[in-house]
């Protein structure tokens, strides 16, 4: 990587040259920049100190306090701020900036570093799918909880070789993978940038801006599917756009590239590729936009500046793939990822039509934002402000790239559409059904504001004279380093607190106490030990009912097949009802083969914090009953139930088969055959 590209390799026109700088203004130039280092140097291992600090504080709370968020805001932006400003500097030579963006994105991991264990149950489900490739070489284990991580089976594979080559544990090198991927993911970024024209500091704003999205820091660190797949894309992206570049020859290096990345695609993760189809739709489209007026007055032979070949050659390799990979499964994908789409868009229509009803009364499916939230008020204010400054940015950069429309080719114009996706998502994060998918789509719709931004980063000094004769106070304001400084500062701050707040709940953010029905703070010691004794006292996937919970463990540690209670599959009655057990219910204990019954004693007392135990359309979630301590002693007196292990609040039942056979018995009194 070079700070200097040539005409082919940066189209951005610059028509003239720069006025050399006066000695005082170089000297001052030269001043700050060694201020830049200086903080580069200096502030990042502080920052680390206060972001452990932080870390170390919150793991002795049940509940989060001000001061673990101060220790947590003032250690990252001490590590962000200097490096971000290094990245961006005019000065900064080739390898500083790429070992900077690189360091921007290992930082990345630092809170997953500190938290290095699953957190979640999607974590567990992804690393029972590991575990079987390593210990039995299997292609996608069966997992009811969450079947579909069977057919997308490349971060498993990956995990495990991984594993295996380095003799490493494989949450360790399960972590290291997707260590590689973040911090790839920042650099990929980058080089798109770098290839859709922009000159370097340009394309490290750009990438800098990209780690503010909302999922970049929390979300995309996970040990899931996407965290890897995420990275790939943006990869394929910036060799698509190379090999497609307007230079003497053809980069067959960068469409070997993307196309060996389309190869594998399809088998790590479904969103991935059809966000990848979908930009390398609208690049192909905004490429044949730009040449067919050329076309209409000169015919076929018309010449373009960039190439189509390429772009469509690596999205006729990607259908390919999808058809090798998918083809016997489009419905169930289609089944899988449907219901979530249709049901946030009815979910907003209500919303809509409530509102120009005039009816104050909260829709069915609407969801408040932030609604019992533990952040900090600042971190609320500037999740909604996040938006709006982003909408600012993205709209300024736009304006910046009208103007200079004839300096660049069709690529950034393909990722301005790409990133008017983020605003076009944001209704949907009021409805229940819409709002994880706005949130899993916004690692890809902001890498159309980073190209968008970056290449106006690299023309704003070349517009500076329109904002000079239209608004000179304004200009002569900007102009003041102080002024442009306090104003990215500023900006850098409300999009890093706000990117935080819309981006993951506070619990998945630092350690804590245990907490009963969180995801994050739920996995305990006395789930761990019952999933220890199924691995010591059951065969691997031996069906079980457990909560939602206390199954994360099951799954993974127990290597148990953990069964999902449903509207159809109603076992949860037994937990949650006093009343004897219905036939149906007992006739799917039996057809479904249950060997055993983890009861948390805590149900009897207290309400999960998710607001559920085992399914999210349960009877009474959300609600405020309890489960009926008649309903947890009958665990206790049914013939066919036996006791075999307890740990803390929780305890382990076999299921007799022969007793449930001989007495079919749906109280403790006894019924007859």
């Amino acid at each position: 990587m070079t700070d200097t590209l040539d005409a082919a390799a940066a189209p951005l026109d610059r028509t003239s040259a720069e006025p050399e700088a006066p000695p005082f203004s170089q000297r001052a130039s030269d001043r700050s920049y060694r201020v830049i280092v200086a903080l580069a140097m200096i502030l990042p291992p502080l920052g680390c100190v206060l972001v452990v600090l932080g870390h170390h504080h919150a793991a002795g709370l049940s509940e989060p306090d001000n001061l673990q968020f101060a220790l947590h805001w003032a250690g990252l932006l001490s590590v962000f701020l200097p490096l971000a400003g290094l990245a961006c500097a005019r000065k900064t030579g080739g390898v500083t900036r790429a070992l900077t963006i690189a360091g921007i994105g290992l930082f990345g991991m630092f809170g997953r570093f500190l938290n290095n264990r699953p957190v979640g149950v999607d974590e567990y489900i992804h690393l029972r799918q590991s575990i079987e490739a390593l210990s039995n070489g299997e292609v996608g284990h069966p997992v009811s909880v969450l079947p579909i991580t069977e057919e997308f089976f490349g971060l498993h594979q990956v995990a495990s070789a991984f594993a295996r080559l380095a003799d490493l544990p494989l949450w360790t090198a399960g972590v290291t993978v997707i260590t590689l991927a973040h911090t790839l993911s920042v650099l990929a970024v980058y080089q798109l940038i770098r290839m859709v024209g922009a000159p370097a500091p340009g394309a490290a704003a750009g990438a800098v801006l990209y780690t503010l999205n909302p999922s970049w820091l929390y979300f995309n660190v996970a040990f899931s599917y996407e965290s890897l797949a995420l990275p790939l894309v943006l990869w394929t992206l910036a060799a698509s756009v190379a090999a497609g570049r307007a230079t003497g020859r053809p980069s067959f290096r960068a469409l070997a590239a993307a196309m060996v990345a389309t190869a594998a695609l399809p088998a790590i993760h479904h969103l991935s590729t059809i966000m990848l189809l979908l930009i390398l739709t609208l690049l192909i489209l905004a490429r044949l936009m730009a040449w067919l007026p050329r076309v209409a007055v000169a015919g076929l032979r018309a010449s373009h500046p960039d190439r189509l070949w390429p772009l469509v050659t690596i999205w006729y390799w990607l259908a390919l793939s999808i058809q090798f990979w998918w083809s016997e499964n489009y419905g169930w994908l289609a089944n899988y990822l449907g219901p979530a789409l249709s049901e946030g868009f009815s979910q907003l229509s209500h919303i809509v039509q409530k509102i120009v009803d005039g009816v104050s009364q909260p829709a069915s499916g609407q969801r408040r934002l932030f609604a019992n939230a533990a952040n900090p008020i600042y971190e609320i204010i500037a999740g909604y402000l996040f938006p709006f400054v982003v909408l600012a940015v993205f709209l300024w950069a736009t304006n910046v790239m009208w103007r200079n429309r004839h300096r660049f080719g069709s690529a950034p114009w393909a990722f301005a559409v790409v990133g008017f996706m983020f605003f076009a998502s944001m209704p949907m994060l009021l409805t229940t059904g819409g709002g994880e998918g706005a949130h899993r789509s916004w690692g890809y719709s902001f890498v159309g504001i980073a190209v968008v931004c970056g290449v106006a980063w690299s023309l704003a000094p070349q517009s500076a004279g329109v904002v000079a004769n239209r608004l000179p106070a304004v200009s002569k304001a900007v102009r003041r380093p102080a002024v442009r400084i306090f104003v990215a500062l500023c900006t850098f701050t409300v999009l890093a607190f706000g990117s935080a707040a819309l981006g993951i709940n506070v619990p998945h953010r630092f350690p804590g106490t245990a907490n009963v029905g969180d995801d994050a703070r739920s996995m305990s010691y006395e789930a761990r030990a019952v999933a220890e004794y199924l691995a010591a006292h059951a065969p691997p996937d031996t069906p079980v009912l457990a909560d939602r919970y206390v199954t994360s463990e099951l799954l993974s540690v127990g290597r148990m097949s953990p069964l999902s209670p449903s509207e159809e599959f109603p076992i949860y009655e037994l937990y949650m009802s006093d009343a004897p057990i219905r036939p149906q219910v007992l006739k799917q204990i039996w057809d479904s083969e249950i060997e055993y019954f983890v009861v948390d004693s805590r149900m009897a007392t207290t309400r999960p914090r998710m607001g559920y135990w085992f399914v999210r359309n349960e009877p009474g979630v959300g609600g405020t009953d309890l489960s009926p301590q008649l309903a947890l002693d009958r665990f206790d007196c049914l013939p066919w139930l036996q006791a075999v292990y307890g740990a803390g609040p929780l305890t382990l039942y076999k299921v007799d088969r022969d007793t449930l056979a001989g007495t079919r018995a749906m109280s403790c009194v006894e019924a007859t055959p």
